[in-house]
């Protein structure tokens, strides 16, 4: 540890430069990233639609989610924006549209928009969606484009399926009209062969012909109240907005907002970044120095070993 120490205050001032440098320039783009960003956000309320009015398609065999309604239309936004069709329509109907057209790698383009966007989960039936920029007049563009593209991707998935569901009606519909006719059919032709006064079979026949046609004529009506109801849900929840209303609109913030936690990630990163190369070149420095020692010392002598001054004197002795 007393190396290092050493190296260190062998090298203050330029250890005390790289810190400066590196730590000034982090906290002054943290700042600048602090003063130039402007949030806004949309609060959103959204209901479950009742379950009259959701056509599910009757070979689906996907069970119900458990999740939140905030939740699931969080998760539904978040998955469109990962999406490059829908930011490239959403960044379309925008100012930044201009941008868009002149980026020349697109994809990174849209990453970046897409880095900016937060979709936030505030309770049961509300979140939140917001997107920060430097351009204060960008965000509630960027917001409101969001939810009004979102609403058409979610009409035109309603409307497909609500013609699928419609097509699978429309055909048991058909299945149970013919057999509404073949239970018809075999109840006159039965009428028209026993003439009244019955006998106790003919009357159990006749009962269970007329109790045929009756559940062919219900699953007929049932199906085509179906049908009706299939076609008319999907208008009835545009009508009605229940399903998903902008309680608070996005709007363009007068005062920087937004920057925080970006400011935060680059002042840390300098904080980091500096100290790792200040650690760095403290390392280097002390194996240098202790290689370079190393080099200086005589390479023949070893150790210094003591002579024996009472060896000597008995040598004389003896002869």
């Amino acid at each position: 540890m007393r190396p290092y120490l050493s190296t260190a205050r062998r090298y203050r001032w330029l250890l005390a430069a790289i810190l400066t440098l590196v730590w000034g320039a982090g906290i002054a783009a943290a700042f600048v990233e602090y003063t130039t960003t402007y949030e806004s956000g949309a609060t959103i309320w959204v209901l479950r639609a009742p379950a009259e009015l959701i056509q599910r398609n009757p070979s689906d065999p996907t069970i119900t989610s458990v999740q939140t309604v905030a939740v699931q239309q969080a998760e539904l936004l978040n998955q469109l924006l990962l999406t490059k069709s829908f930011l490239r329509d959403v960044v379309q109907r925008t100012s930044v549209s201009g941008e868009l057209a002149a980026a020349t790698d697109e994809a990174k383009y849209l990453d970046q928009i897409r880095k900016r966007f937060r979709v936030e989960v505030l309770g049961t039936n509300l979140l939140m969606v917001s997107f920060a920029a430097h351009d204060p007049r960008t965000p509630p563009e960027l917001v409101n484009a969001v939810l009004a593209v979102r609403d058409e991707r979610v009409t035109q998935a309603r409307v497909a399926n609500t013609a699928v569901v419609g097509a699978l009606y429309q055909k048991d519909f058909e299945i149970a009209q013919g057999q509404a006719l073949e239970a018809q059919q075999r109840l006159e032709e039965f009428d028209a062969t026993h003439r009244p006064p019955l006998n106790t079979v003919d009357e159990h026949v006749q009962a269970q012909l007329r109790l045929a046609l009756d559940f062919a004529q219900v699953r007929v009506s049932d199906l085509l109240g179906r049908i009706d109801q299939a076609r008319l849900a999907p208008e009835l929840l545009d009508m009605s907005g229940m399903e998903f209303q902008v309680v608070d609109e996005p709007r363009e913030q007068s005062r920087p907002s937004g920057g925080t936690r970006s400011a935060i990630v680059l002042a840390s990163v300098a904080l980091v970044a500096g100290a790792a190369l200040a650690a760095l070149l403290i390392l280097l420095a002390t194996h240098l120095s202790g290689m370079a020692d190393v080099r200086l010392s005589p390479a023949g002598q070893i150790a210094a070993v003591p002579r024996a001054v009472g060896g000597e004197a008995a040598a004389d002795r003896a002869g």
